[in-house]
């Protein structure tokens, strides 16, 4: 009985593998044959020749609106690094600075960006900012002079100072500021200033609430020369009306004279 049953598995296992019929290779497509032919050599860089892409063109940029002559205001642009700056800006207000040495600049003085002046009001204890429209004139008093001796270690590893008889001056200022409407702000007040000068120069000044020598050469007391520091600025334009005063005067002195007869 098992002999049939595995003669009857055997003769199903054998027509059935005999009826299966093959499945069908898939076809190979043919390959795509070039339409032209390729570059050889030298033309294979040249954009103009059979098999090379050209470049893809960049999409056009809108040109940029100009500005409403009625008034509008022009779209805003994207700043050159590399542009040609202007002499002085809008806001630059007309200067005169004294030095304590004597040294007089004449012209134009802006903070950047158009910033303010910030003043510690030791009256109101409290800080206090200013435009430069907004002063008539600046006072600078040192409140102390002070020498500073220069000091070094007594021995290497050691945590004992030795002070040399060279040293530098240190000093500490009062700076007052006079307002337009009569009023005054006296007290600590540090910053940096630019400087258009008549003569077209480009220059800086500077307010310090303490000032050292600290860089310049150590010597003694009595050889160290005082610390140059800007003593009072005065934003009046008289020194423009003197200038213009001068050159009208040239002017009318130049015509004045006879001119000499052509041969």
């Amino acid at each position: 009985m098992p002999k049939t049953f595995l003669l009857l598995a055997l003769l199903a296992a054998a027509v059935a593998w005999a009826g299966e019929a093959e499945k069908p290779k898939d076809e190979e497509k043919p390959k795509d044959t070039p339409v032209m032919p390729a570059p050889e050599g030298e033309e294979v860089d040249k954009p103009g020749k059979p098999g090379v892409r050209r470049p893809i063109p960049l999409p056009a940029q809108p040109a940029a609106e100009p500005a409403d002559k009625e008034g509008g205001k022009p779209k805003p642009q994207h700043l050159n690094p590399f542009r040609k700056r202007g002499r002085k800006p809008t806001y630059a207000v007309p200067t005169r600075v004294t030095y304590s040495d004597g040294k007089v600049l004449e012209g134009w003085s802006w903070r950047r960006a158009d910033g303010t002046l910030r003043v510690f009001n030791r009256k109101a204890r409290a800080h206090q900012d200013y435009f430069l429209s907004d002063l008539v004139r600046i006072d600078v008093v040192p409140e102390s002079k002070t020498f500073e001796r220069d000091w070094r270690w007594k021995n290497q590893g050691s945590s004992e100072k030795v002070f040399l008889d060279v040293g530098y001056f240190w000093n500490q200022y009062v700076t007052t500021l006079h307002l337009t409407d009569d009023t005054r702000a006296a007290g600590d007040c540090s910053g940096q200033f630019y400087m258009l000068l008549m003569s077209g120069e480009r220059t800086k000044w500077y307010l310090y609430k303490r000032h050292s020598g600290r860089d310049t050469e150590k010597k003694k007391r009595e050889e160290l020369e005082p610390l140059v520091y800007v003593k009072t600025v005065e934003f009046t334009d008289d020194f423009v009306k003197k200038a213009e005063e001068a050159a009208k005067k040239a002017e009318e002195a130049a015509a004045a004279e006879p001119k000499a007869p052509n041969p």
